[in-house]
């Protein structure tokens, strides 16, 4: 890409999750990675099948004594195989049913080892302006969507994917103009939207501009 990552990728993964009796043990704990969608939610990203199931948590956290989420704490998810379409649905609700046996049903629907956590408390400064560069041992899938908050302005979603194992390493969000001032890609928490993917991995192929980014995954 044309314009180097900077080196902030926000704040030291802290408080990902505890030791379960299955899924969230096995997952894979996040590497300087923030968080940037409104907690308290579950989301998912599929075409003919769910690729990824992500669960947003706010200030609580919830436990049933042998399986653990902590608060403030963010859980993607991905199927075995990982398969980017041209198209993606994406979808977000409130999580309809608050128990760790719940929230753990809805990820294992995807797969119950590939996982990484990060914490979700972000700031504005934790954006970097400018274009986040792929490592050369991953392929990036860069999507445009609608904002969720404001329909008429495009944003950005990039996941980058281990070239051997296949495994989702990082995804980055990408806002225009600036940084989101209380640090969140977006807030609305029910929504259903398209992602359409664009060529290359540097947003001005959405629109030629500034561009803000924020990393969670391994950087």
């Amino acid at each position: 890409m044309s314009n180097e990552a900077g080196t902030r990728h926000g704040a030291p993964a802290q408080g990902a999750s505890k030791s379960s009796t299955h899924s969230p043990a096995k997952g894979k704990s996040g590497h300087g990675g923030v968080k940037q969608i409104p907690p308290d939610v579950r989301l998912k990203i599929f075409s003919t099948a769910d690729l990824i199931r992500i669960v947003g948590l706010g200030v609580n956290g919830v436990s049933d004594g042998q399986i653990t989420f902590q608060a403030q704490t963010e859980y993607w998810r991905w199927a075995n195989t990982l398969t980017f379409s041209s198209t993606l649905t994406f979808t977000s609700e409130l999580i309809p049913s608050f128990t760790a046996p719940a929230i753990d049903a809805f990820l294992d629907a995807v797969s119950t080892s590939n996982q990484f956590t990060a914490p979700r408390n972000t700031a504005q400064g934790d954006w970097t302006q400018g274009t986040r560069t792929v490592p050369g041992t991953r392929t990036g899938y860069l999507y445009e969507m609608p904002n969720p908050d404001n329909n008429k302005v495009k944003m950005g979603v990039l996941f980058e994917k281990d070239n051997q194992t296949s495994a989702l390493m990082a995804v980055a969000w990408y806002v225009q103009a600036q940084a989101p001032s209380n640090g969140l890609a977006f807030s609305d928490k029910i929504f259903t939207t398209t992602l359409t993917q664009v060529m290359g991995t540097n947003p001005n192929a959405i629109h030629v501009g500034t561009w803000y980014y924020i990393l969670m995954g391994t950087p």
